[in-house]
């Protein structure tokens, strides 16, 4: 697999482009996140400069705050040439980011499925696929005694799965028998580490664990990389979201040499 990252880039940063190219250098070849392409001068060309820097953009984000309707998805995602858009929360995953911390209804979330696999349908008709990205909400919570994650799954066609194999290791489960039993289903997966300790408590959010640098902490590194091989991932994305105890410069190329050194990564 190739090694790629997601954050570690403002999209308020004043020179995103040089950024991208650092990273860039220290050997990762995609980036998640082709929306930052958009963010300042012309798309298609900030896309032919991160390309000669020998990186690319996996996908674009569905859209949190504002719903992006999907024929203009579909226009992003072409201009930039990548073909998967990427949901980062639903409603099981709401208290993650100060929703609320009811239990979801089986209605609720079937609402949801149903809009979900709708706009995965559409976008399929176009080559793209719509991945869902997990916290660990997702397993934790049942709807109908299943993990909402599998009942995600058990409740849809055409969507898929981008599993954030650190979330998923947090909440207790085996991450590779995760992959293994989502299967066809999963689209991409996020590599992300914590370690045990003190929760990290950020205003109007869920706690969440101490985040690490990739292969220093509790996630069953290779285990979990070979699987992702074994399922043909392209790409193995590198996640933390906050700093422990190195700059982001230090955690990139320390997750980078500790995904190398499993040798599923190149």
């Amino acid at each position: 697999m190739k090694a790629a990252f997601i954050g570690f880039v403002s999209p308020e940063n004043d020179d995103i482009l040089s950024t991208l190219e650092s990273h860039a250098k220290i050997g990762y070849r995609g980036f998640e996140g082709g929306d930052l392409l958009f963010a300042k001068g012309d798309p298609k060309e900030n896309l032919k400069k991160v390309q000669s820097f020998g990186i690319e953009p996996l996908g674009i984000g569905y859209g949190m705050e504002k719903e992006i309707p999907v024929r203009e998805l579909i226009e992003k995602a072409k201009t930039i040439g990548v073909s998967k858009v990427m949901c980062y929360a639903g409603v099981v995953s709401m208290p993650r980011f100060g929703g609320s911390t009811d239990p979801v209804s089986k209605d609720a979330a079937l609402r949801e499925l149903e809009k979900f696999d709708r706009d995965a349908a559409e976008l399929q008709k176009e080559g793209i696929d719509l991945l869902f990205h997990n916290h660990h909400f997702e397993f934790l919570e049942s709807i109908d005694g299943v993990p909402a994650l599998y009942f995600m799954a058990a409740h849809t066609e055409h969507l898929k799965f981008e599993l954030d194999c650190g979330w998923a290791c947090y909440a207790g489960y085996n991450p590779a028998a995760v992959l293994h039993s989502l299967g066809s289903r999963v689209g991409a997966v996020h590599i992300k580490d914590f370690v045990s300790g003190t929760k990290i408590i950020q205003e109007g959010m869920a706690p969440m664990p101490n985040f690490t640098t990739v292969g220093t902490g509790k996630l069953p590194l290779h285990k979990t990389l070979k699987a992702a091989a074994e399922l043909g991932m392209e790409y193995a994305v590198v996640e933390q979201d906050f700093q422990r105890n190195l700059s982001v410069h230090e955690t990139l190329t320390a997750a980078y040499l500790n995904m190398k050194e499993t040798g599923f990564v190149e």
